[in-house]
């Protein structure tokens, strides 16, 4: 056996690569020697050749991707770069893969850059090709329409409407770092949509110029990678709504041997990710007094700056005029007041909370395994119904065994000030059959902290200044010992995130 045949084989199969931004799997379950070529190849003194093509294809979960590509006689390996196509100065990946696949992390909606050059092997004589081959792909789901830059997003969708007969999902490209806004209520009614920036790292930027700007659905709605100013809307008003227009059911067609609401339903998710909102003078999510009843409402790594110039009733989510969530999550994000902001909510979310078996016919299956939640993980609070407010105000959840109440690895500082917030969390009954808490910091404006009492009782509780870097600024960056150790709040927070 040729000791130089590009690596030894017994290393080939069991080569762990780890690169920047990922784990790297080379292999050779499939690489295209005959039994001959396992041994030595014929292939020297030549300069070689990167490999034409490749073939791309996602794990059936979607979290991974493995790239594979037709083997180069002769070469002693493959120098496997990737980049997110926006940021070409900065590669996820670069190492050098011995062997002809590579499987590495999959993010959702990126634009990627892959170049595979095949690398000399000095032994035979051979060189490096002398260009990589470069392959584009993405994992955006595909673009219906793109929405130039420029565009009042109202005026654009007057001209483009969405057609009646469309109910699956479709997606509306805005251009990365383009300037967009909205002057009047953008309504998707009861069509699917996801409004996003077609760039991750560059977003697209919406301005709400109007008192009545803000975006309404009766549908599943994906909202990411945007920047909003919300300074033009006004304090009654959602930054997200509920449709007001939707005739009902014909939005959602209601089966009335499953269901006994006589509202719309929403059965899909409404997720806002990966956003950054600024000047939140009004609600985040509010009903609108429309019926409706969302199964999912998700938001996941957001930023809120809340600026209320008054005192209002209701919450930053609020449901309890006639519609509803059946669960909320709020996931790694930060919402917060600047400490001179002279306004407040009473609640963070409000709602009339109809019971989650409410939804169904009476003594189905459905019914009786119907649950409904409240979730928080991994957020920051700042600042937050400061003002003889509460966290949470709800009926029809406490003391039943469908409801859940998760609140874990979050930092509050300043809020619920009448009543702490896991009192209010759990709407003042303690011993709640589904409640979980886990390594929770509450501190109050004066540097004491609240008094669980009878609703945490997880013995996690951190009572330790957080210490943010400027929460005047929005920097709310800690360096509190326990809190960094247990990774707590938001994590776009924590000691050399960027």
């Amino acid at each position: 056996m040729s000791k130089n045949h590009l690596i030894a084989f017994g290393k080939l199969c069991s080569l762990l690569a780890f690169a920047t931004g990922g784990l790297l799997l080379a292999s050779c379950a499939d690489d295209g020697y005959d039994d001959k070529e396992r041994f030595e190849s014929s292939v020297r003194n030549t300069q070689l050749a990167s490999p034409k093509d490749a073939t791309i294809s996602a794990s059936a979960d979607g979290k991974s991707q493995t790239i594979t590509w037709p083997v180069v006689h002769g070469a002693g390996g493959y120098q496997v770069t990737l980049y997110d196509a926006s940021d070409m100065g900065k590669a996820i990946v670069d190492s050098l893969v011995e062997g002809c696949s590579v499987t590495f992390k999959r993010e959702e909606d990126v634009n990627y850059v892959l170049r595979i050059l095949a690398k000399g092997n000095t032994a035979l004589g051979n060189t490096d090709a002398s260009e990589a081959t470069q392959i584009n792909f993405s994992t955006f789901t595909p673009t219906f329409k793109t929405i130039p830059a420029g565009s009042d997003l109202n005026e654009w969708f007057a001209a483009n409407p969405i057609a009646e007969d469309v109910t699956e999902m479709v997606n509306y490209d805005l251009e990365g770092g383009g300037q967009y806004t909205v002057s009047a209520v953008l309504d998707f009614d009861g069509h699917p949509v996801t409004l996003r920036s077609n760039s991750k790292s560059n977003p697209a930027k919406i301005t709400y110029t109007t008192a009545e700007s803000g975006i309404t659905t009766t549908a599943a709605m994906s909202i990411k990678y945007l920047d909003f100013d919300c300074s033009g809307m006004e304090g009654t008003k959602g930054v997200f709504a509920f449709s007001k227009t939707t005739t009902v059911p014909a939005a959602n067609t209601i089966d009335p041997a499953v269901y006994k609401w006589t509202g719309a339903y929403i059965s899909n998710p409404i997720s806002i990710v990966n956003c950054n909102f600024d000047n939140v003078n009004g609600y985040f999510f509010w009903d609108n007094a429309a019926k409706t009843w969302a199964e999912t409402l998700l938001v996941d790594n957001c930023v809120v700056h809340l600026t209320p110039q008054t005192a209002l009733g209701g919450g930053v989510f609020w449901t309890n005029k006639a519609g509803q969530f059946n669960n909320l999550y709020v996931t790694n994000s930060t919402f917060y007041e600047s400490p001179d902001n002279p306004g407040d909510y009473k609640y963070f979310y409000q709602a009339g909370m109809a019971k989650a078996p409410d939804l169904y016919v009476d003594n189905s299956s459905q019914q009786q395994t119907a649950t409904n939640s409240v979730n928080y993980q991994n957020c920051t609070f700042y600042h937050v119904a400061w003002n003889n407010g509460q966290w949470g105000n709800y009926n029809g959840m406490q003391s039943k065994s469908y409801s859940y109440w998760i609140m874990t690895d979050c930092i509050f500082y300043d809020c619920s000030t009448s009543g702490s917030v896991p009192r209010r969390f759990l709407h003042g009954r303690s011993g709640q059959l589904h409640a979980v808490f886990n390594n929770n910091t509450y501190m109050s404006a004066d540097g004491t902290f609240q008094d669980p009492g009878s609703y945490d009782v997880s013995g996690t509780i951190i009572e330790e200044d957080p210490m943010f870097a400027n929460p005047s600024a929005g920097d709310f960056h800690i360096s509190g010992a326990t809190q960094v150790a247990r990774k707590t709040g938001d994590p776009r927070w924590l000691p050399g995130a960027e």
